[in-house]
């Protein structure tokens, strides 16, 4: 009878033994909504396990307290990638901010990037960042540096010469050419005829889309709508870089590849780059601070706050946009835009210090490709499996800005309908070693109809002081006019060749202004 009590005391404790048993799935229970907590904090825990009341009020506590900073994130400067799928659409154009500091700057901010960029049936964008994040600004590095002089270059140790260096973005003060911008030397002539166009681009149709017939107050802006237009024009081209696809065959143009803008900004004239054997001073480069921006308003408030840098006569506008639309593409990206010969990547500026093709294509599609034709082409092997075949890259996409050149006359090359039936009539024109703008109010000058028989559009170059406005008209019932459009004479000025590329056989009437020959 002894023993017996002492088994007595065994089931209790066996029955002691199952309280422990609820403790560790109580702490499992914890553990398990700890990570939901961090990923999900909306759908709060609500019921907590009654055997355990002790954690309720601090789980809870906790949920209310991450929900509060998640408004706070958007202030975060260093960005994580755990939010990365939240964010699809960082690289479409943005929508009209809600911060702008004037009414007419919401103009430019709606329509953020050129028109390549706003495909039809656009393929999902996989974000790695939040467009939320706020800019962040870092010096220029000297690996940087040398990554775009080599570019530009082949030569990280070669410079930018004064034309280039000492280029800003202003305007005629001619009375009919207000709309103008002015180049001060040869050189730079290919990225301030984009910028031109651009600016053209606003000051006749805004961001509409599609664009209507422009107001004649567009031969007259003030400073104010100047301002605004060289600024929507540099932020355009920018994030236009910093938003371009990518792709190959049948993705061509298609894949968008997730970089922030980098708009280059020369805050101060103290230098932060050493002098050495490869590296030399240029006054700019050195010199040069790099805003890195997620979005598009932000990328226009930065240009915005710096403008006066942009627009300063003899200041550092025209490498400043250099610098920001290579490092926006990558160095990287840019050499893959490229076609190579061998291996060996052509340089941005050539002979004479002229901006090659693959650098004006950068500015006005976003990818420095090296042809004008319309998406790829293939030679060796249509289907481009073979080693020995070769891909050459052209425009994509219908582009915002049109682009004409003397060498399609001469049969040098093709420009296809991308180029020359642009969203804007607008256009970029290569003539004789020199880029200038050609350009029509009248939205519908897009497409030729040859039912019109007569048109007008306008000529503007930059370099060409000129002191008048130079409408030409073109007309379909002119006589003795060359068929095809190609060298007819040394005296046919080489824009009316250029001219007939698009429009064809037309007699083009200067108005009694010099024809530049």
């Amino acid at each position: 009878p002894e023993p017996e009590p002492e088994p007595e005391p065994e089931p209790k404790l066996d029955k002691k033994e199952p309280p422990p048993e609820p403790e560790p799935e109580v702490k499992e229970e914890e553990e398990e909504a700890k990570p939901d907590d961090e990923p999900a904090p909306v759908p709060v825990p609500v019921s907590v396990p009654a055997p355990a009341p002790a954690p309720a009020p601090t789980t809870a506590p906790k949920e209310e307290e991450k929900e509060e900073p998640k408004e706070e994130e958007k202030d975060d400067p260093v960005p994580t990638p755990a939010p990365a799928p939240a964010p699809a659409p960082a690289h479409v154009p943005a929508p009209t901010p809600t911060t702008t500091t004037t009414t007419p700057d919401s103009d430019p901010d709606s329509d953020p990037s050129p028109e390549p960029n706003s495909d039809p049936d656009p393929d999902p964008v996989d974000d790695s960042f939040d467009k939320d994040y706020p800019p962040s600004t870092d010096k220029l590095t000297l690996e940087e540096a040398k990554a775009v002089r080599k570019l530009v270059f082949k030569d990280s140790s070669v410079t930018f010469n004064a034309a280039w260096a000492k280029q800003g973005f202003f305007f005629s003060k001619e009375e009919e050419l207000q709309y103008g911008l002015i180049q001060l030397e040869g050189g730079p002539c290919g990225v301030v005829a984009t910028v031109q166009a651009f600016v053209l681009r606003h000051l006749l149709f805004g961001d509409a889309k599609p664009p209507a017939d422009a107001k004649e107050s567009w031969k007259e802006p003030g400073k104010k709508e100047q301002k605004q237009a060289v600024c929507y024009a540099i932020a355009s081209i920018i994030w236009g870089c910093a938003s371009s696809k990518v792709g190959t065959g049948d993705s061509y143009g298609k894949v968008t590849m997730n970089r922030p803008a980098k708009v280059c900004i020369a805050p101060d004239d103290k230098a932060h780059l050493q002098r050495s054997k490869d590296f030399k001073h240029d006054g700019v480069t050195e010199k040069i601070h790099v805003v890195t921006c997620f979005n598009y308003e932000d990328c226009y408030q930065t240009v915005r706050d710096n403008l006066s840098t942009f627009m300063k006569k003899d200041g550092p506008g025209v490498i400043l946009l250099c610098f920001s639309c290579l490092l926006s593409r990558t160095p990287e990206q840019v050499v893959k835009d490229m076609d190579s010969s061998e291996g060996i990547v052509p340089r941005m500026i050539g002979n004479h210090g002229y901006a090659n093709q693959e650098f004006v294509n950068l500015y006005m599609t976003g990818a420095a490709v090296s042809n004008t034709f319309d998406g790829q082409k293939i030679l060796g092997d249509e289907t481009g499996a073979s080693d020995d075949a070769m891909t050459f890259g052209g425009i994509a996409h219908q582009n915002d800005i049109g682009f004409l050149t003397l060498f399609e006359a001469f049969g040098n090359l093709e420009c296809g309908q991308n180029f020359k039936v642009p969203v804007c009539p607008v256009w970029v024109v290569c003539s004789e070693s020199h880029y200038s703008t050609l350009f029509s109010p009248v939205a519908g000058h897009t497409v030729v109809d040859e039912s019109v028989k007569k048109t007008d559009i306008y000529y503007f170059d930059p370099l060409g002081e000129q002191d008048e406005e130079i409408k030409l008209t073109l007309d379909r019932d002119a006589e003795d006019v060359p068929e095809g459009g190609g060298e007819e004479t040394d005296l046919t000025p080489p824009i009316d060749k250029v001219v007939r590329t698009k429009w064809g056989r037309v007699g083009v009437d200067w108005n009694g202004a010099e024809p530049i020959l």
